[in-house]
């Protein structure tokens, strides 16, 4: 599965490939890589009526949730990826992002990290962090 050119360390290499699938609007491939146990976390395992992202998601069909969720509220404009960095089953990757909040037509920049876990080849934990009162500033009217 990995290419033995790539210098990543393994998890590194997954978390990329993972992340690739789903900017590229790939969405099959990237829920195959999804455990049935894998636990989804963006920025906050809270749910909440502010904001629809927040919350715990398990498995392929959370992450599709969660994934959907994210595009009805987003509309994704860039996301760069600086730098990364694990072992053979745990990644660290961060850079900044700038997408547009689809309800109120404002921006939303952040930096961000994700804390990934990966048990053979599958994505146990996907862990996002943002900057989340620069989110709630873009989707206020």
């Amino acid at each position: 599965m990995l290419d033995v050119k790539d210098p990543a360390a393994p998890a590194e290499t997954l978390a990329r490939r993972f992340i690739d699938h789903i900017f590229a609007g790939d969405m099959a491939r990237a829920l195959e890589m999804v455990a049935p146990e894998a636990q989804l976390i963006p920025a906050r395992a809270e749910a909440s009526d502010a904001n629809p992202m927040f919350g715990r998601f398990t498995g392929p069909e959370g992450a599709a949730e969660f994934f959907g969720r994210f595009g009805t509220l987003l509309e994704p404009q860039a996301f760069e990826i600086a730098a990364g960095f694990g072992d053979d089953t745990h990644a660290c990757l961060f850079g900044q992002l700038r997408h547009r909040v689809r309800a109120t037509g404002k921006p939303f920049a952040s930096d961000w990290a994700l804390v990934t876990e990966w048990r053979a080849g599958r994505l146990v934990l996907y862990h996002f962090y943002e900057d989340t009162a620069a989110l709630a500033d873009a989707m206020a009217v």
